[in-house]
């Protein structure tokens, strides 16, 4: 089964995903944890939370790899004939045609995908586009709040001062640029204030 949960920035997704994984290892299960090579904020290979949690990822996936020939590989570099559940962090990353092979994949494996709906525009990514047309499960993560107290929508990029940015690429790791991301109320968003 694919499992999609989306929510805005500051939403503990990467956290809810480290410890369901936890979970599901003490339970004696065999896990994959896969993460898209594009997110580079701590290091090419550690899914990170901003809470602290973090772990090592067994795959990490470039744009053109096969999810399918990555999880067989895996699956034999330790001796197992698959891996029943997968997770996958930063999933708006994916391509699309990933997303259809994980789709493809999931009357054989379980698996939890999470990451944004949508970008600092408010547009869908391409990851995460094909995940809400295809998951058999999708669910919200709550708990992102606007700094208005409000139930934040909408990701906003947000500079050094605080401004809000409305132009620029659809992808923009915050450790490579003076700016960060931040979860807002959609009025907020619209008019541009990130801050009291």
């Amino acid at each position: 089964m694919l499992h999609f949960f989306y929510g805005v920035m500051g939403s503990s997704k990467s956290a809810m995903l480290l410890m369901q994984r936890h979970n599901y290892l003490q339970l004696g299960r065999r896990v994959a944890l896969i993460k898209p090579a594009i997110d580079t904020r701590i290091d090419a290979v550690t899914v990170y939370s901003r809470v602290g949690l973090q772990a090592a990822a067994d795959i990490v996936l470039d744009a053109g790899s096969s999810v399918r020939e990555q999880l067989s590989w895996l699956a034999v570099r330790h001796g197992h004939n698959t891996f029943p559940f997968v997770f996958v962090d930063e999933a708006q990353f994916l391509t699309e045609a990933q997303v259809q092979e994980i789709a493809d994949m999931s009357d054989e494996h379980e698996f939890y995908c999470y990451g944004l709906k949508t970008d600092f525009l408010g547009n869908f990514f391409p990851g995460s586009a094909a995940l809400m047309r295809l998951a058999e499960e999708i669910s919200e993560v709550p708990g992102g709040l606007c700094w208005c107290g409000s139930k934040a929508t909408m990701n906003a990029r947000v500079d050094a001062n605080g401004t809000v940015i409305k132009h620029g690429e659809q992808v923009l790791i915050d450790n490579q640029q003076a700016i960060r991301y931040v979860g807002l109320c959609y009025y907020h968003w619209r008019i541009g204030k990130s801050h009291a």
